[in-house]
């Protein structure tokens, strides 16, 4: 990911200071208590924290303009997924070190783990804060096994194709939390679980052994269940958890499933549900509708992915079929 040309999520911005202790206080309150301390220059020390809180996650760019040094011990309540966009830092987690560097490394903080870091002059990250509760039901779901404590390695590849998925997955976070209230939480949680399976299942932690472990077929009654609980729910913020629960197998059993039934994933099965709830909505639209409101009704999110998604099932534009439900 390269350097920015604008500061991300500038309108959500929390923290803008150059006294240390402020920015120690301030940001200790967004995160949790930590340790913070200029290594060189202080003149150049910057503290800049923007944010935007989401369900079960938050989006942050951090930056400190010095070289610091961070010590915020375990984490406890929350995974931290960290991008840099600028410079670079070290990371220590646990007893493992890696070097993040803007488009080359990204590192990830588990709860458990006491982490250390020292982020270089100049450095400013993208920063995912994921709640350690969600990411561990989350697993729960995919393995139908207890939530059990998972701690990742440090450190991870951005040029593979993990991490270009992974950055793709954090550019629609970023996308979506800068529009404020305007998208339904029904596609911020989409996102935000599509982020912890992509790294539950693709990256190593201490429980990817139990995620290789081959999963019986769920089935087509499994398939069944999810989709009458799709087609009623298409418009609130449930989970991939959820499908599983209401499907009665495991998220991986499920997903198995999916492919094998419809050969397609969950999430698009999801999409294809709210993508025909959009598609009735437009075809009973009044004269004062909007395409954003009823995209943003059935559950959907970006209005541009949204509109290629449908053109493509439907063969015109969210606008086309709208107009043409106006006219008559």
């Amino acid at each position: 990911m390269e350097s920015l040309q604008s500061v991300p999520l500038e309108p959500f911005r929390l923290v803008d200071t150059h006294d240390t202790d402020e920015a120690r206080e301030a940001i200790g309150r967004i995160f949790c208590p930590h340790f913070l301390v200029p290594r060189a220059d202080r003149a150049q020390f910057h503290a800049r924290h923007n944010a935007a809180v989401q369900p079960g996650y938050s989006v942050n760019f951090v930056s400190y303009g010095a070289e610091v040094e961070i010590d915020p011990g375990e984490l406890s309540r929350f995974f931290l997924l960290q991008i840099p966009v600028r410079g670079g830092a070290e990371v220590r987690c646990g007893g493992r070190t890696t070097l993040a560097e803007a488009g080359q490394r990204a590192s990830i903080l588990s709860p458990t783990l006491a982490s250390r870091m020292v982020w270089g002059e100049g450095c400013e990250k993208l920063i995912v804060l994921l709640l350690r509760e969600t990411v561990e039901q989350l697993y729960a779901a995919l393995t139908h096994r207890p939530a059990d404590v998972i701690e990742f390695e440090p450190g991870f590849d951005l040029t593979s194709p993990v991490g270009r998925g992974v950055l793709q997955h954090v550019q629609l976070l970023l996308h979506a939390a800068e529009q404020g209230d305007a998208l339904p939480d029904a596609y911020r949680v989409m996102l935000r679980d599509g982020l912890s399976t992509l790294l539950l299942t693709s990256l190593a932690h201490s429980r990817s052994v139990a995620l290789a472990r081959p999963e019986a077929d769920g089935g087509p009654r499994a398939v069944q269940r999810a989709m009458q609980f799709i087609e009623a729910a298409y418009a609130r913020p449930f989970s991939a958890a959820d499908v599983a629960e209401a499907a009665g197998v495991s998220l991986r059993a499920l997903q198995d499933a999916f492919r094998k039934a419809r050969d397609e994933s969950l999430w698009q099965a999801v999409q294809g549900v709210r993508l025909e709830k959009l598609r009735a909505s437009l075809m009973q639209a009044g004269e004062t509708a909007s395409v954003a409101d009823a995209v943003y009704a059935a559950g959907l999110g970006h209005l541009g992915r949204a509109a290629a998604a449908y053109q493509t099932r439907f063969g015109e534009s969210p606008s086309q079929t709208l107009r043409r439900a106006q006219r008559r």
